[in-house]
């Protein structure tokens, strides 16, 4: 079960170079962009809102509700540019 955890954080890019960024202090390969700030601040969130351990369906609901609209957002601003 743990090992699960961790392969499944360790595989999502987004939660990597945060993560080597924090232990290494400054690296200049690794350039943490929008999407992974965006993703730990949902995360964290999204955690704050609702517990993942008693209600991982509202959890996953919820997560998915968010990414899709901001997908559906940046796709309309990419269109009408």
């Amino acid at each position: 079960m743990l090992i699960r955890n961790v392969v499944a954080i360790f595989t999502d890019t987004s939660f990597v170079p945060p993560l080597i960024y924090a232990v290494m202090g400054s690296s200049r390969d690794i350039a943490i962009g929008p999407v992974a700030v965006v993703s730990l601040l949902l995360g964290t969130l999204l955690q704050n809102e609702i517990d993942p351990k008693t209600h991982p369906l509202e959890y996953r609901r919820l997560a998915f509700t968010a990414t899709f609209f901001a997908g559906v957002t940046q796709a309309a601003l990419g269109f009408f540019r």
